[in-house]
């Protein structure tokens, strides 16, 4: 009787260790998540872009509508999906399929770029600087005055409240590519995947 009392009385320990523990473990999930959530932030992304594509120049929302409304504006390349860019981009920019081969890349845009600077933009700048990144060199020898990527992509032009336009003209709305980077998105209500109005 007093064994079984004791083996009792240690299953009643492991089991109040056990539920501590899977407290203590639920609690580390939620700090990690929110930790990571808390570090998803279009700064955290723009910091990781010029880490990665340190060879790559960042364009500032501010510098690029200076050189927009210059005499000799850059060729804008827009690095996202088609549904994206339907929804709204840049005035004037052309979209490049992000995954496009250099030689297309040359064959499209070389005579383009010359005598002019090249701005490179997507929705955060991530596939935009892997793109510039790649092609800067054949640009330069192109004839491209200079390459540049939009710090903050489209999504720091359109939480600035920047113009913006779809094809049928200015449009305050921009695609948030996916539930999770559309949190980056200043006005969430001003996010649509695809153009119907």
């Amino acid at each position: 009787m007093h064994l079984q009392n004791l083996t009792l009385k240690n299953l009643g320990v492991c089991a109040a260790v056990l539920a501590i523990g899977v407290a203590a473990l639920g609690l580390v999930d939620r700090l990690a998540t929110r930790a990571g959530s808390a570090g998803f932030t279009l700064a955290g992304i723009e910091a990781d872009v010029t880490s990665r594509w340190p060879e790559v120049t960042q364009l500032s929302t501010v510098e690029l509508e200076a050189r927009m409304a210059s005499g000799e504006p850059p060729l804008l390349l827009d690095v996202r999906e088609d549904a994206e860019y339907r929804v709204s981009h840049l005035a004037g920019a052309e979209r490049i399929d992000p995954k496009i081969n250099p030689a297309a890349f040359a064959a499209l845009i070389s005579e383009k770029a010359r005598g002019r600077d090249v701005v490179f933009y997507c929705s955060v700048g991530m596939r935009s600087s892997n793109l510039a990144a790649e092609m800067q060199d054949g640009l330069i020898k192109s004839g491209a005055t200079s390459v540049a990527n939009l710090k903050g992509g489209i999504f720091g032009w359109h939480n600035e409240r920047r113009a913006l336009v779809d094809g049928r003209g200015p449009t305050d709305f921009v695609h948030p590519y996916d539930q999770k980077w559309g949190t980056l998105v200043a006005r969430p209500d001003q996010t649509r995947m695809d153009v119907t109005r």
